[in-house]
């Protein structure tokens, strides 16, 4: 019975840390450099998923899992619109999961934000609003 007790104790133990394990931003064994700061706009675009637009640049970086994106950030994104997001400014500390590179979006995932805006989305006919 004591070791049926050890070994359900155990198992309890390591249940939160297999179900966390892979959904880690920054400290992902994967990232190919350095976690750095963008002030920016992200937005659901159909097709691509979240993206992130370096304000002030033509550069798009690419959510690569957006499963783990800041409590913060996601409530922001979809405070309107629970399907499509709304635009949410703000200063963003990303990880890439690719290197930079000219004409491609580098692959991310975002580890905090802060200063979020929030802008409603505009009603279109194919956005349903």
């Amino acid at each position: 019975m004591k070791i049926l007790c050890i070994a359900l104790f155990a198992s309890l133990l390591a249940a939160p840390l297999q179900s966390q394990q892979g959904r880690l931003c920054k400290g992902n064994p994967d990232l190919v450099g350095q976690c750095f700061k963008v002030h920016g706009r992200v937005r659901i675009v159909n097709g691509t998923g979240m993206v992130i637009w370096r304000i002030g640049t033509d550069r798009i970086l690419g959510v690569e899992d957006e499963e783990i994106i800041p409590d913060n950030l996601s409530k922001a994104l979809f405070r309107y619109d629970k399907e499509w997001g709304s635009d949410v400014y703000g200063d963003f500390e990303v990880c890439p999961f690719t290197k930079s590179k000219p004409e491609e979006m580098q692959m991310v995932c975002v580890e905090s934000a802060s200063h979020l805006v929030v802008k409603k989305p505009v009603a279109s006919p194919t956005h349903g609003n």
